[in-house]
């Protein structure tokens, strides 16, 4: 039975219909009843969740969105300190810092799908825990490095290889969470200002820690060093404490034991369980084709190309601001040879903190806008915005502590969170099958790698043979694109929207005939077995 929790303007009178995955294919703001079935409940009294989440559940998930964005960040902002401090590296940073991040993003590409496809089989929480004890061994291993190539660069892609795991389970794992369609711009808007929270923490807190702790130990060098191994010695204790409590809905208990064994050969036709039959609805390659064929829904490739364009922001942003700072300094004479870089990462701190800081607070206006209007109408505001705040920032003469390159990082953070927000609700809405619910989020994270993979290296480049504002001029562009495609999608929204309601009727019909068709076996096999026990007495005896 269904329990009416909360109502909107309606003049229909008619009763809900139970659609599958016990929701309606329509947005609150053209006058629905938004229910909840029995299989959703409520947290902290705000969030519809799946019944299978507990608080302690909701809990770890943000705070595994928080340390992924922070970690994922951080090491964007120090890497430009890397080159300078530790190795002595005055000269073709950016370019360095281009290269690094294709070779990071080769490895990203496979290592996303691969991920993506894995959690359908074994769950999210064993990923997201493998994924978080990869990036702390990077940067563990970062402090100890002693030349970029080849050093350097494996632990990069030891950082690709964990970082690809936790953004792509990070949008795997809301679907998993949020249960009902109106609110699912909520769960996103939580996940999104926990995400903003930690690119604040990172571009505001452990940017000063080497600093700190290099004033501590009077060596600048073994400062950054120790800054490096605390935070990843951090990330992987949360990998430990995630093993046991992030979501892991779906998944039979012991299936990743028994889908091991079946790896190696182990498993016998007699111990498999019936309940893994899910786990057998497809082969990788099937799953990874239905990733890809998605798209053809416009509103699952709009959330494709923002995925592109939030994740080539924020490495974007981090990277190309830090690096953007020292230069400036760097050409003062201030950041060079022996001299301290501390007012490049104060000024690197303040631009990267306004920028988070904005976005964090613009994150739940993006989650109740993409639950009040279309979500394609709230990504082309957040295109417009994030672009109006690139392009000119990309030409600004000022010092970096001028107060019209605040209002222009304000204007990037408040798009780069837009984006966020709202793809991954486009990304997880009803009209995607659960079931390949992980390999969609694959090929979403697949798209920010590429993203990254072609954005940072051709900014790496133009920053080095063109000005130091080319990033930003990259991100601009990007930004008017997802807008000019986000009012087309608007566009077509309502055919698609009718189509689904079609979908869905039929799903629910079909549900209905085949209830039916078994309860009439049901009773006639019981009128079958009573004509035979009056005709033979005393048989069931």
């Amino acid at each position: 039975m269904k329990t009416e929790i909360e109502s909107y303007p309606s003049d229909s009178k008619e009763t809900p219909v139970e659609y599958v995955d016990g929701e309606a294919p329509s947005n609150s703001s053209d006058g629905s009843r938004t229910i909840i079935s029995p299989s959703k409940h409520r947290l902290f009294r705000i969030f519809i969740v799946n019944k299978n989440i507990g608080y302690l559940n909701l809990v770890s998930y943000l705070i595994a969105c928080f340390g992924t964005i922070c970690l994922v960040a951080y090491l964007s902002i120090v890497q430009p300190f890397v080159l300078t401090v530790l190795l002595g590296i005055s000269a073709d940073k950016g370019n360095l810092t281009g290269n690094l991040a294709l070779y990071d993003e080769i490895i990203a590409l496979p290592a996303t799908l691969l991920w993506g496809i894995l959690s359908d089989r074994i769950g999210r929480r064993p990923v997201y825990s493998m994924g978080f004890t990869c990036l702390g061994a990077a940067l563990i291993l970062y402090s100890t490095v002693k030349n970029v190539y080849p050093q350097m660069l494996l632990c990069r892609l030891l950082f690709s290889v964990g970082s690809a795991a936790c953004t792509c389970m990070m949008t795997g794992t809301l679907g998993d969470i949020a249960g009902g369609q109106h609110e699912r711009g909520r769960v996103s808007a939580i996940v999104g200002m926990f995400a903003g929270f930690g690119g604040l923490v990172s571009g505001m807190v452990l940017i000063q820690i080497p600093y700190q702790l290099g004033e501590k130990v009077n060596n600048e060098v073994e400062g950054i060093q120790l800054a490096l191994t605390i935070v990843g010695g951090c990330a992987i204790g949360l990998a430990a404490i995630f093993f046991f409590t992030m979501p892991n809905v779906n998944v039979p208990d012991g299936a990743i034991r028994r889908y091991m064994k079946r790896c190696v050969g182990l498993s016998r036709k007699e111990d498999e369980d019936p309940a893994l039959k899910p786990l057998k609805i497809a082969n990788p390659f099937t799953m990874l084709k239905y990733g890809f064929l998605a798209a053809r829904d416009p509103r699952i490739a709009l959330a494709y190309i923002s995925s592109f364009v939030a994740r080539a922001d924020t490495v974007l942003f981090t990277s190309y601001m830090s690096l953007w700072v020292i230069q400036h300094y760097i050409d003062l004479g201030w950041c060079r040879g022996t001299n301290s870089c501390m007012a490049a990462a104060g000024d690197t701190h303040m631009l990267t903190g306004m920028g988070q800081g904005i976005s964090l607070a613009f994150a739940p206006i993006f989650g109740f806008a993409s639950e009040r209007f279309k979500k394609s109408t709230v990504l082309s505001v957040a295109g417009f915005i994030g672009a109006i705040g690139s392009l000119p920032f990309a030409f600004t003469k000022m010092p970096p502590a001028d107060k019209s390159n605040y209002a222009f990082v304000t204007m990037i953070g408040i798009g780069q969170i837009g984006m966020i927000v709202t793809g991954m609700t486009l990304v997880n809405g009803t009209y995607m099958d659960p079931k390949f619910r992980g390999s969609v989020a694959g090929v979403f994270s697949f798209c920010g790698a590429i993203s990254i993979m072609i954005m940072v290296k051709l900014g790496g480049y133009l920053f080095d043979v063109w000005m130091r504002g080319a990033p930003f001029v990259l991100m601009g562009i990007a930004h008017l694109v997802v807008a000019l495609v986000s009012i087309y999608v608007r566009i077509v929204t309502p055919r698609l929207e009718r189509h689904d309601a079609e979908m869905f009727a039929l799903e629910a019909a079909r549900k209905k005939a085949g209830l039916e068709e078994e309860e009439g076996e049901k009773e006639n096999t019981e009128v079958w077995n009573n004509a035979m026990l009056s005709l033979t007495p005393g048989f069931h005896k």
